[in-house]
């Protein structure tokens, strides 16, 4: 079923949410990934995830502007955020604050946190892709992934770049193709 027909239905139709929900799992894990619960795991976080995206199944309007992954997007990363803000709040760290430092370090409490090797291979693996994408895209095209990912709609983009919207929207879809290339071959 097409995705529009499985959201005009997911109002109404379980069936459809389900649908949807397994549908757009991945991109909740993938979201939920980018964060980081102290007194949780990877697991808690896309099981907040889910709840994000149910609600954007449940309140997204087709008349909107935005495409139904954009506006998922949000509402995931919202959901977690809220989770994570609510767990720094002063009441939670009032608790923490009452265990010995030196007690929590001897304990083994399960985290998604990543132990310093991890980090420092993710940090290389990170400079090696940069410097892959600087000279895989123009100097045009980075400047606008660089736009892009601090969240600039490509209106302000093309505002701020003295060029036309299309000229934008064509470079997002030329340096998609060519990243989606870069990560094959990283995955290989």
């Amino acid at each position: 079923m097409e995705e529009k027909e499985l959201l005009l239905k997911a109002k109404t139709d379980e069936k459809a949410v389900e649908t949807l929900l397994e549908r757009y799992k991945p991109l909740v894990i993938k979201i939920a990934r980018r964060y980081f619960l102290l007194c949780g795991d990877i697991d808690d976080l896309v099981q907040e995830g889910t709840i994000g995206l149910y609600k954007a199944i449940k309140s997204y309007d087709q008349n909107n502007s935005a495409s139904f992954m954009t506006f998922a997007s949000v509402c995931i990363k919202r959901q977690l955020q809220s989770l994570i803000r609510k767990e720094h709040t002063q009441k939670n760290s009032m608790f923490l604050d009452l265990f010995d430092p030196d007690l929590l370090e001897h304990l083994d409490i399960p985290t998604n946190k990543e132990n310093p090797e991890s980090q420092a291979i993710s940090h290389q693996n990170m400079v090696y892709i940069n410097n892959q994408i600087k000279t895989l895209l123009s100097n045009f095209e980075y400047e606008i992934l660089q736009k892009y990912l601090s969240g600039l709609s490509y209106t302000q983009i093309a505002k701020e770049c003295n060029v036309p919207k299309k000229s934008v929207d064509n470079a997002l879809n030329r340096l998609r193709n060519k990243l989606s290339h870069l990560l094959d071959d990283i995955n290989n």
